[in-house]
């Protein structure tokens, strides 16, 4: 078992390196992963998988293409005025991309402010903690967004004004 823990250890450090190494070939990608890595919640991961599936956040012209693309958006099931469920985010989209902002999501409802209070407003509301969890990984999106759009780092007093 340590024989294990050691070889994933040195392979997580080699994958860090050669994260590091690209980043620094490119200004605009190692500034965008920085402002990524100031959301309480987002990593390494969550943010060099943002910079990749979205090459930079621009293969998308607006946050709502953006959550459609991660297939964070809520998609209604009905045909007409027949309504057959209630709206669910399904299977659409980029499946690498909704997980790591799901998992970062599961981080940042215990260190984010801004995301600790939306998930338990919406957890005092009653919704399923799935439910809970993709809203909240939505709005972590958008913060995302945000921040590498308006070129400035996260500011969880922003909204307080």
């Amino acid at each position: 078992m340590e024989s294990l823990l050691a070889t994933f250890a040195s392979q997580l450090t080699e994958v860090e390196s050669e994260i590091t190494v690209a980043l620094s070939q490119d200004s605009a990608w190692a500034a965008a992963a920085t402002r990524l890595q100031s959301i309480k919640g987002v990593g390494w991961v969550t943010a060099a998988w943002t910079l990749v599936t979205t090459l930079n956040l621009t293969s998308c012209d607006t946050v709502d293409a953006l959550t459609a693309y991660a297939g964070l958006a809520p998609m209604p099931r009905q045909s007409g005025s027949s309504v057959w469920h209630r709206p669910s985010i399904g299977h659409t989209g980029n499946g690498r991309l909704r997980t790591a902002f799901y998992m970062a999501t599961l981080s940042a409802a215990q260190h984010n402010p801004v995301i600790k209070a939306f998930y338990t407003r919406l957890r005092e509301v009653g919704k399923r903690e799935k439910v809970d969890g993709c809203a909240a990984a939505r709005k972590l999106l958008h913060i995302a967004w945000a921040v590498v759009k308006k070129d400035q780092p996260f500011d969880p007093n922003y909204a307080l004004g």
